[in-house]
């Protein structure tokens, strides 16, 4: 999709405006997405690792995208928490769907496999904007 497409895409234009935490510890696909999401017109809060994305949280946030495994041994969950406490809508995006499945479950959350095509990254974030109310 195509920067011009991604304009035209209702998940896009709900998105500007939005605070729009990432959570993402392999920089290239961050990059991608960060990209993405400004190009939408939202505002990218950008952690690296666990320590990041929990510094992140003391922003106003709208929506959050996180990854499931941030390093050898850091999970998301501590975000997770927090977001749930602030009643802030989040989507799951892992490249570790069989050895973190257990784990994604238990989140009970909106799960995107990487790699995926950033529009879709768009139509879950929108999606779960949309499910919280």
């Amino acid at each position: 999709m195509n920067k011009m497409d991604r304009r035209a895409d209702p998940a896009t234009t709900a998105l500007s405006g939005k605070t729009v935490l990432v959570v993402e510890d392999e920089v290239l696909i961050a990059l991608d997405i960060n990209e993405c999401l400004e190009d939408a017109g939202a505002h990218v809060l950008y952690g690296r690792n666990l320590r990041q994305g929990l510094q992140r949280l003391e922003h106003a946030i709208d929506v959050a995208l996180l990854d499931v495994s941030l390093g050898h041994t850091e999970t998301c969950l501590p975000i997770v928490e927090k977001l749930r406490e602030r009643g802030v809508p989040f989507v799951l995006h892992s490249g570790d769907l069989l050895r973190m499945g257990e784990t994604i479950s238990n989140i009970g959350a909106p799960v995107l496999e990487k790699p995926c095509d950033t529009s879709e990254i768009l139509r879950a974030l929108q999606g779960a904007m949309d499910a919280a109310g």
